[in-house]
């Protein structure tokens, strides 16, 4: 597969070499840093909530994953191009993350976001939608100044997806009987599709072929249902101060994820109807039923068989990387695919 030729300046990963993902951090710490300083010099609103609200959002942590991965796309095809369209993209992605974050939690009625309070938790639910709105707005803005129409397309039709996936995971909520099908749709559209588009962006900008921004379009798809798979089984076995929210969330939402599909698909029917009666008791004794579904899921390895799926998926985009030259760059989205799977648990 050709790829436009890549330039004379050197990869970020030579000296350091590709082992872990702290090399990767550390390869591109300048543009993410850039990125950052853009991201916080651009939240500057006549209203000081928005503000406020936002630069908490943006200070309270997150690992700017989307960001990472636009950039390594991006020098994966074309290691020339100008820092700051890179910059104004990867912004423009972390916006549209963050807005999603403020408006899941509302609608999750969530209380912890990376190990803080969440946002609504301090300035209310009306304000934590308005602020993701504005963020939604400054998304536009970076990329209107881009001046590329397929990149305005891309994400629009990734905002699109992410909207139905979050009703269709709304409107399944307490859903014993929901389909590994529909659980898969749900997924790919709430989380697949900005990452697999992030992936996909950094291939345009970088004036890659059809090709090329094919398989890295695949690379994300499959990088993010990977991604979502380790999610949810973490939210039944992370450390809870590492994993930075409240084990068993999703059970206490009603979510039917791919551990509990997991384990009513296996276990007898007594264990079953125990099981849907927590379910639909929507959390009014949290911790005694998430004691009860975790220690079924212990005896039938539910997460020990997410995590594999996920890791599946895991394989399945790495796969998608061999269509490329060899280079430390394609090294280095192998490490944070891997990475994806293995973190905090």
């Amino acid at each position: 597969m050709s790829r436009p030729p890549v330039g004379d300046r050197p990869s970020p990963f030579v000296s350091a070499g590709v082992a872990d993902i702290d090399h990767i951090w550390d390869g591109c710490r300048d543009e993410l840093q850039a990125v950052e300083h853009h991201i916080r010099q651009s939240i500057d609103s006549c209203a000081p909530v928005i503000n406020q609200a936002a630069g908490y959002l943006f200070s309270s942590g997150g690992k700017r994953l989307r960001p990472l991965l636009m950039i390594l796309s991006a020098r994966l095809c074309n290691d020339r191009v100008p820092r700051e369209r890179l910059v104004l993209l990867a912004s423009a992605v972390e916006y549209i993350h963050a807005a999603a974050l403020l408006h899941d939690d509302v609608l999750d009625d969530a209380a912890i976001r990376r190990g803080h309070e969440a946002a609504r938790m301090l300035w209310g639910n009306k304000a934590s939608i308005l602020v993701g709105d504005y963020l939604y707005t400054r998304a536009v803005d970076q990329v209107i100044r881009l001046g590329n129409s397929e990149i305005e397309s891309a994400l629009a039709d990734a905002c699109r997806r992410m909207v139905e996936g979050e009703m269709l995971q709304f409107s399944n909520r307490h859903n014993i009987n929901i389909a590994d099908t529909d659980y898969f749709k749900i997924i790919e559209c709430k989380t697949a599709a900005l990452i697999s588009t992030t992936c996909a962006l950094g291939a345009i900008i970088g004036g890659a072929p059809v090709a090329s921004t094919a398989a890295l379009t695949q690379f994300g798809r499959q990088l993010g249902i990977a991604f979502q798979l380790a999610d949810d089984a973490l939210d039944y076995a992370a450390h809870p101060d590492k994993f930075g929210k409240t084990l068993g969330k999703d059970l206490h939402e009603g979510k039917i994820t791919l551990p509990l599909l997991h384990l009513l698909s296996v276990c007898t029917p007594k264990e079953k109807a125990a099981v849907q009666g927590i379910i639909e008791c929507n959390g009014s004794s949290p911790h005694q039923g998430f004691d009860v579904v975790l220690g079924l899921m212990d005896r039938y390895q539910s997460v020990s068989y997410t995590l594999e799926r996920s890791r599946h998926h895991m394989a399945l985009a790495i796969a998608e990387l061999h269509a490329f030259p060899p280079s430390a760059h394609r090294d280095a989205l192998e490490v944070v695919a891997d990475y994806v799977v293995s973190r905090d648990h």
